[in-house]
């Protein structure tokens, strides 16, 4: 069972851009924030654009950021938003793993 809700509106990810801190990497793009007094888990939002791959691709990368996101949300609430670049296709897991534990700190 997933350790977080879905990101569902359009003026949430919105919201998250313009007033959460942002963490860039070479893979990954993180915009994270305290939670809403009413969020009882973390909410999690996952893009992966076209210009990461075709759609088997942006959905493996789509798995391995959930995946991630899994494990080192448990326990946790906060608000994050993580954002797929054309880097996070051939990245090694390990370094997704490393770059979003760094952002999520």
């Amino acid at each position: 069972m997933r350790s977080y809700a879905s990101l569902r509106r359009s003026w949430e990810f919105t919201r998250l851009r313009q007033r959460g801190r942002r963490i860039a990497t070479a893979a990954l793009t993180v915009y994270r924030a305290d939670p809403f007094p009413n969020d009882k888990i973390s909410v999690v939002g996952i893009t992966v654009g076209k210009p990461v791959g075709g759609a088997v691709v942006r959905n493996t990368v789509r798995r391995r950021v959930a995946a991630i996101l899994r494990e080192a949300l448990k326990g946790r609430r906060m608000r994050v938003l993580v954002i797929a670049r054309p880097a996070a296709a051939v990245a090694p897991f390990a370094q997704l793993r490393n770059d979003l534990q760094r952002a999520l700190v």
